[in-house]
């Protein structure tokens, strides 16, 4: 493992729990809290992987809208979208993709995504035989078949172990719930739904085929590094 990703994987490890503790109503607790997160996305995310930070953080910011505000589907305790979340969603992106990156790692990514598909059935498993979870087991259907069929398994694997323990953290706290009826579709869902990392697998497969088009020219004069890991995420392709 490098020092600079256990550097990074530490200070998130301290630093959500922190944030997410200390989220509160009002505009300037949440102006802090938002640029305080863009200060630890600054300070320890990989400064070669900005532009698809950036993009993850304008593709997550939309989803945001669409899927709380618009579909209903969660909800905020203290703002209809917290200042930090945009922000957050790029330090997770870039957490993911340096955990991609390790050299230690990568040589282990069918066992790692293997486990992680496995641990994944047993959660939804569980959340539909004791919270009715049906929303989350379609969603984590999506995600492992996503999983199992990426040319990246290490990224995908890297942020859907993440976000469920951020959304155990986040439900558990009390930062957002999750409506227990899934609007215009009926269907049960837990808090949080099991395969709700389903979410992260589309931002991150979503902003690595964005970046692959927008940012094309400098992709073929340096490289797929520049942009994303192994920049050519795309289910089944």
């Amino acid at each position: 493992m490098t020092r600079r990703f256990l550097t990074f994987l530490a200070a998130a490890t301290l630093y959500i729990p922190a944030l997410l503790l200390a989220d509160t109503t009002g505009l300037i607790p949440q102006v802090l809290l938002g640029l305080t997160t863009a200060a630890v996305l600054v300070l320890f995310a990989d400064r070669t992987e900005m532009r698809p930070i950036m993009v993850a953080i304008v593709v997550a910011t939309i989803g945001e809208i669409v899927l709380s505000l618009g579909w209903g589907l969660y909800t905020y305790a203290h703002a209809l979208i917290p200042l930090y979340v945009p922000v957050g969603h790029g330090v997770f992106y870039a957490l993911a993709a340096e955990t991609a990156k390790q050299p230690r790692l990568q040589p282990h990514t069918k066992r790692i995504a293997n486990g992680v598909i496995v641990a994944g059935t047993l959660i939804a498993l569980f959340g539909l035989v004791v919270f009715r979870d049906q929303w989350g087991m379609l969603w984590w259907i999506g995600a492992a078949i996503m999983l199992h069929r990426s040319r990246n398994q290490l990224l995908l694997a890297s942020c859907f172990s993440y976000t469920i323990l951020l959304e155990w953290l986040g439900t558990a706290i009390g930062n957002w719930h999750w409506t227990a009826i899934v609007p215009f579709v009926g269907l049960h869902a837990a808090n949080p739904p099991s395969g709700v990392g389903i979410l992260y697998i589309l931002l991150d497969l979503i902003t690595v085929s964005l970046c692959s088009v927008f940012f094309r020219d400098e992709l073929l004069e340096t490289g797929p590094q520049r942009l994303a890991p192994a920049n050519a995420d795309v289910v089944g392709v």
